[in-house]
């Protein structure tokens, strides 16, 4: 990371509290990868692609409370403005709170899908990239507080509305109708010190709904738990979670809204630059009345060499009956050239 210059960080601190704070500093990185991808379901245009992005950083201690961080993101897809950023306040043993736009910070989707990976999850680039977990507060303006006791980690996020509506005077606009549609919490705990070499956690969402008078606006809920062992250059794991029924479809052979996830993974460190890993991801959509459900069914294989910054990978991702449509299939190859600054 370069270091560009010290800037006051009284303005972060005091969106946060109306505290005096000291001299902090931004910092800059970045990424670019070019990638070669070949999709037999969608194989028109130029296969080649290029993609880079800027990550700003910054902190300043908060007289009396912490430490305040700044985290902000933009690649050249994002011609509007930033992509992603979030604003921390770390109170040491008191924990971390904060406020989300989009980074994925906190709560039940940080664990979607922790299968071990040499790059990508499974279905990662193909027709549904999903990791199935839909009840969360979608980590875009939402609040979030996370701690560590005893070796374990709590992270727990809040959204006040379930719309993509930006307001007050820090957002884009809008009236401030979309509380009336409901709000989100989820959570997530995890541990690696349980066990040596084991890693484990578990989470819950739950969306309310204000107007149940509104058909699918009752209240629903998702679970998640995962665990991943590592034993020498080898981890293998398993994701499961569950999310039940709002905003129900009535149409025949429609999909309810709720799914079941499945998804297994192994990854094997040949050597501290090259890593192989195979994962299979099953996600069973629950269907409407009497109509068979079905399971979207998404395999990968992927492997990655690091040098230094620069990461050479190669994935090859499979997706069966995508997003419950049965014989709706697609099968992906991706090569990838990243370099980190």
């Amino acid at each position: 990371m370069k270091k560009l210059t010290k800037i006051g960080a009284s303005a972060l601190a005091g969106s946060l509290v109306a505290m005096s704070a000291q001299a902090g500093e931004l910092g800059v990185s970045g990424i670019w990868e070019v990638t070669y991808k070949s999709d037999d379901k969608t194989n028109s245009g130029n296969p080649f692609g290029s993609k880079s992005a800027i990550m700003f950083s910054g902190s300043g201690d908060v007289d009396g409370l912490g430490t305040a961080s700044f985290y902000a993101s933009t690649n050249d897809n994002s011609p509007a403005g930033l992509l992603s950023h979030n604003v921390l306040l770390d109170m040491g043993d008191m924990g971390t709170i904060g406020f989300d736009q989009g980074v994925g910070t906190f709560g039940a989707s940080t664990i979607d899908d922790k299968s071990p990976t040499a790059w990508e999850e499974s279905w990662h680039n193909t027709g549904n990239s999903s990791g199935g977990l839909v009840h969360t507060g979608g980590s875009a303006g939402v609040l979030g507080y996370s701690n560590t006791v005893g070796g374990v980690s709590i992270s727990v996020e809040y959204a006040p509305a379930l719309t993509s509506a930006d307001n007050g005077d820090g957002g884009a606009g809008g009236d401030n109708t979309s509380l009336a549609n409901g709000s989100n919490v989820n959570f997530a705990i995890t541990s690696s010190d349980l066990v040596e070499g084991l890693s484990v956690g578990i989470g819950a969402g739950q969306s309310s709904y204000d107007d149940e008078a509104v058909v699918g606006n009752e209240d629903a809920s998702s679970v998640v738990g995962f665990a991943n062992y590592t034993m020498g250059p080898i981890t293998a794991g398993i994701t499961l979670s569950e999310s039940n029924n709002t905003r129900s479809a009535t149409a025949a052979n429609t999909n309810t809204g709720a799914r079941e996830v499945e998804a297994y993974g192994i990854a094997f460190a040949v050597n501290d630059n090259l890593s192989i890993s195979y994962n299979q991801h099953d996600m069973t959509y629950k269907k409407n009345g009497s109509d068979a459900d079905v399971t979207q069914e998404s395999t990968g294989i992927a492997i990655a060499y690091t040098m230094g910054g620069a990461t050479i990978a190669i994935q090859n991702n499979s997706q069966d009956n995508q997003s419950g449509t049965a014989g709706t299939n697609d099968e992906i190859t991706e090569i990838s050239l990243s370099l980190a600054f």
